[in-house]
């Protein structure tokens, strides 16, 4: 079974999560595994359709690695033969003033070429096809469960999203003697999935939100060493005034992770 989450907000992108994010997977991705999407309330027809267009991209990305892969020797095989095919010749029919220098670009360049053609044949292959349609199926197939505890997380995300930049940044770096907001969940609406939605939002930030990920970590180091940073502080604040910074989301993810 494989789990997806679907977290709302007021202010920000909605967030999906998925255990389908990291392409490098797609070899263990089985097509008769059952998708869950959970969310704190029913999703809409248009809110679906978004959750369906997600795994579909995923999918894709996988599916284009998974054959990569699996056609890496044969590939790697066929572009040396190029190669060498193409050194020779030059070397034997071509006659230059610097020996081996156009008998290695016009191979490197022929070897390189093969390779790329090859790959995108690859990925319209009737395997890659065929698994990506067998995947996409499946995905098709998801059905869309209530959690109720996935709204303590987004009223948290509320919550921190009226707070002011300077102060949540303070908070975040342990510049202010206040902390950050508690995040409360009622205990009948506790479980695993907690483990497994934190497991999942770190892995997919660490994947396309890099940079994201980094100042968690950042952020991290600050809250185990319980010493305030100032300099960090300032950084936060920089970047969220640029928009190239989700404070809100990052306060959420040190508080979910001091938690679990």
């Amino acid at each position: 079974m494989s789990s997806a989450f679907m977290l709302r907000r007021n202010k920000g992108e909605t967030l999906r999560i998925t255990g389908y994010a990291d392409p490098k997977d797609a070899s263990v991705w089985k097509e008769e595994d059952e998708i869950t999407w959970y969310a704190s309330t029913g999703l809409t027809t248009h809110e679906k359709d978004d959750a369906l267009f997600i795994l579909y991209s995923q999918i894709d990305r996988g599916v284009d690695r998974w054959i990569q892969d699996k056609r890496y020797v044969p590939r790697l095989l066929i572009a040396a033969a190029i190669f060498l095919v193409v050194y020779f010749f030059f070397s034997l029919a071509v006659r230059d003033p610097l020996p081996m220098v156009d008998e290695l670009v016009f191979a490197l360049a022929g070897a390189i070429g093969a390779s790329v053609a090859l790959a995108k044949r690859d990925k319209k292959s009737d395997l890659a096809m065929k698994r990506r349609l067998e995947l996409k199926q499946n995905a098709s197939r998801a059905d869309f469960v209530i959690l109720e505890g996935l709204s303590a997380y987004e009223a948290y995300l509320d919550t921190c999203s009226y707070l002011d930049t300077l102060d949540l940044a303070d908070r975040l770096a342990m510049a202010t003697d206040q902390e950050l907001p508690p995040l409360d969940i009622p205990q009948e609406q506790r479980g695993e999935w907690e483990r497994e939605f934190l497991g999942l939002l770190k892995k997919d930030f660490s994947l396309s939100r890099k940079q994201f990920f980094h100042r968690f970590e950042q952020i991290m180091a600050v809250q185990r060493a319980g010493k305030a940073d100032e300099a960090l502080a300032a950084r936060l604040v920089k970047l969220a005034m640029h928009q190239q910074l989700d404070l809100p989301l990052l306060a959420f993810l040190v508080t979910a992770s001091k938690q679990g």
